[in-house]
């Protein structure tokens, strides 16, 4: 999927308001679905935020060089986030674009305002996850 807006636009928030983007350093199911959740809500109507998985961030800011992503980890990342989005109520699933940066694999999960607000999740993915799995 393409982004609507360039990369390093995103890195740079220099076309996109600070509070629409999300650096995430690695993937962290709780933290990015928790994200997810917020930006689909989209409460202030900004239309709703960008997560940037891969990047350092320093103040807000976007450390460059980016830290990236192994690429044996993009396919592995996009099926987990696929598969906890069944704990978003009601159903929603952002758009995700794989981009390269500084030489780097970055995942960027665009988070478009959600049509059936208000969308909630459960306090902690990875604690429910171990509930519904068998044994």
């Amino acid at each position: 999927m393409t982004l609507p807006v360039n990369i390093e636009h995103l890195l740079s928030k220099c076309r996109i308001e600070s509070n629409r983007i999300e650096f995430k350093k690695g993937w962290n199911p709780d933290d990015v679905l928790r994200s997810v959740c917020a930006f689909a809500n989209d409460f202030d109507n900004i239309g709703g935020g960008y997560i940037v998985i891969g990047v350092e961030e320093e103040k807000g800011v976007a450390v460059r060089p980016v830290l990236g992503i192994q690429e044996n980890q993009i396919d592995v990342i996009q099926r987990e986030l696929l598969d906890d989005l069944k704990f978003l109520k009601p159903d929603y699933k952002p758009k995700t674009s794989v981009e390269e940066v500084d030489g780097k694999l970055l995942l960027v999960v665009w988070v478009p305002s959600g049509a059936n607000r208000p969308y909630t999740l459960p306090e902690s993915v990875t604690s429910s996850k171990k509930r519904t799995t068998k044994h």
